[in-house]
């Protein structure tokens, strides 16, 4: 079969959605048997594509900052290929009839809005019901957003299917010399607090360094903070005091971390702190799991879900949680080996080639469905 993922998102950096997109397509290569994929691209000679097997057939489509490729051109093109199923995430292509399925990661723009611009939040709240109605499967990433969209939106249950995501396996536990050498790149050596995600609202970072500030008062000031990803909407402001406060020397904003680096901060790390707001399903701590570094995380949405019993979870916004249990794994190593060991554990349950797997059944299942229809 001849199945088609919008996959323009796999050009951006520093994005959850992107890390979806790239590793999911390349498990479905390794997993898949004889299907073929079009994957339909806004630069086809982006590096991303020159990283496929040679079989990889990357169809250019106009993008027209998304109005253009949304309008008609996707759908076009899809019609052209004559695939039997395309997948896209969150919103698809008008006047596209044929069997579809749609990634939906999380309803953070009806829950959090103020994360989001005012226009993307417009079109969201406008395009995503119209998608889920027409679609023929529905993928959500968690067992919490497939809840969460069967209780915003009038959907079949039967219709939504959950495919968690996994680690690429470069996240594993590192040797020293390997992590010391790309840290000392930063001016770093191991054993900071590091947090990660793209810098928003809903990233709860100014918690996090209210918390980080406590600890400077409970003898822990020789430990930094070092904070990755790119800032996002509504988040400049936070920065700003953040770099003027109490402490700021201590705190290392490192920006967007290339992929290949990425590793190396999670091994570095005494302790990666996820406090975040609303999550979909909340990557980064998978991550920092399978690198065998100690997590603490939200307690609320799809993180729990994640990380399991293998995490310190609190609730994200008590300042006085936070740097209680960022301290005792600090001040703890008997915990500190604890969490490391059953995080790693915990993280092998989670693959992107299961994903591959879950992925494909779901796209055989739209194709047979839109068939009968």
């Amino acid at each position: 079969m001849r199945f088609g993922i919008d996959s323009h998102g796999a050009e951006r950096e520093g994005e959850g959605n992107v890390t979806y997109t790239r590793n999911l397509i390349a498990a479905l290569f390794r997993v898949s048997g004889g299907d073929d994929f079009t994957l339909f691209a806004g630069t086809p000679d982006h590096p991303f594509y020159g990283s496929l097997p040679a079989r990889a057939q990357a169809v250019r489509v106009r993008q027209g900052r998304g109005i253009w490729r949304l309008g008609w051109a996707l759908a076009r093109a899809a019609s052209l290929e004559q695939v039997d199923v395309l997948h896209v995430q969150y919103v698809a292509p008008r006047g596209y009839r044929d069997p579809l399925v749609v990634t939906v990661h999380d309803l953070a723009y009806l829950h959090l809005p103020e994360s989001f611009p005012l226009g993307l939040r417009v079109a969201l709240r406008v395009l995503v019901p119209r998608t889920l109605a027409r679609a023929t499967r529905v993928i959500a990433v968690s067992e919490f957003t497939r809840r969460d969209i069967l209780a915003r939106y009038p959907i079949p249950p039967g219709k939504i299917v959950v495919t968690p995501e996994g680690a690429d396996p470069r996240f594993r536990p590192c040797a020293s010399p390997e992590t010391a050498s790309v840290l000392s790149r930063y001016g770093l050596s191991s054993g900071f607090i590091f947090s990660l995600g793209r810098l928003n609202r809903r990233k709860n970072l100014e918690r996090v360094l209210n918390a980080y500030a406590r600890l400077r008062g409970q003898g822990l000031a020789q430990v930094p903070l070092v904070i990755g990803g790119k800032p996002d909407y509504g988040v400049r402001e936070a920065l700003r005091r953040a770099k003027l406060s109490e402490g700021a020397s201590s705190v290392r904003f490192t920006g967007l971390i290339p992929d290949d680096d990425l590793p190396a901060f999670y091994n570095g790390a005494a302790c990666f702190v996820y406090a975040s707001l609303f999550e979909g399903f909340g990557l980064p701590a998978l991550e920092a799991m399978a690198c065998g570094t100690p997590v603490v995380a939200s307690n609320r949405t799809s993180i729990p879900e994640v990380v399991g019993d293998a995490a310190i979870t609190v609730d994200p916004e008590s300042v006085d949680a936070l740097a209680d249990a960022m301290a005792r794994i600090l001040k703890d190593r008997d915990l500190s080996m604890d969490l490391s060991s059953r995080g790693y554990l915990r993280s092998q349950q989670f693959s992107w080639d299961e994903t591959a797997r879950r992925t494909l059944a779901v796209y055989r299942d739209a194709a047979q469905t839109g068939r009968r229809g």
